[in-house]
């Protein structure tokens, strides 16, 4: 659990991070207007805007980059929601708790299979769908059930990989869509100087590179720890994968051991 806390905290940093140490560059791109000798009145007007500017920056910037910034701020949202649900569900107990395995095997030796799936139903896990399809199949061959095990865990490993893919998805959208939104810029950029002729002021198209700018850091920032966690939740399901076939191949040879010696001799 501890974890899963600190990798929430590491990502909302990384997240937020880069987006504040922008903040000098528009703090001063405020005051650099104001060159007359300050006054009580100036100080005061001065102060109220630096202490928001902190607060709205980002949503300054957002906004800003119009609807390039708007879809890239959707998409930060989608993939943080999906990395906190996997954080909730990609757990151990979701897969195999612990105790589940000796308390049916206790069962099984008992033969009260109705209390397997009594205790299965009330500890859902993938281990535990795996336990019922064993004792439902109980009557078949070893290795009709050993089969049909197998495609129960399969089948749940696949369904919480499939749940993290979404967020390879945004790591892949995001900086594409920051990228469409430098070229956007850019071609405002040179726009802006076109019309402006030779005389023009160079300044003039700072506000579109700085839009150019701002969309590839967004996507960047978004692309980095989503990708981070899709790998980090592919490697945890695998070794949740892992283990659960081991105790899914376990499971079949403790409860059938007369139909494994058979098979081997």
């Amino acid at each position: 659990m501890y974890r899963n806390l600190v990798f929430i905290i590491v990502t909302l940093c990384i997240f937020v991070s880069p987006l504040g140490a922008q903040d000098p560059g528009t703090a001063v791109k405020k005051t650099e207007p104001a060159k007359a000798p300050a006054t009580e009145s100036a100080v005061s007007k001065k102060s109220a805007p630096a202490e928001i500017s902190e607060t709205s920056a980002l949503f300054t910037k957002l906004k800003d980059t119009g609807r390039t910034g708007i879809a890239l701020l959707l998409i930060s949202i989608a993939a943080l929601t999906f990395m906190l649900e996997r954080l909730v569900n990609l757990r151990r107990s979701r897969i195999s708790p612990k105790g589940l395995f000796e308390s049916a095997d206790t069962l099984w030796e008992a033969k009260d299979y109705d209390g397997i799936l009594k205790l299965c139903a009330n500890k859902k896990s993938a281990l535990s769908k795996v336990l019922v399809e064993i004792v439902m199949q109980r009557s078949r061959k070893l290795e009709i059930v050993s089969m049909l095990a197998g495609d129960v865990a399969s089948r749940e490993i696949r369904h919480h990989l499939q749940r993290a893919y979404p967020l390879a998805v945004c790591a892949t959208i995001s900086p594409l869509l920051g990228l469409f939104g430098t070229i956007v810029g850019m071609i405002g950029a040179f726009e802006t100087v076109a019309v402006a002729g030779e005389m023009g002021d160079p300044s003039l198209m700072a506000g579109d590179i700085a839009f150019a700018l701002i969309t590839t850091a967004i996507g960047l920032v978004i692309a980095v720890p989503s990708l981070a966690a899709y790998h980090f939740f592919k490697v945890r399901t695998t070794i949740y994968a892992l283990n659960l076939e081991e105790l899914a191949g376990n499971t079949v040879t403790r409860w059938f051991p007369a139909e494994t010696q058979t098979d081997k001799a």
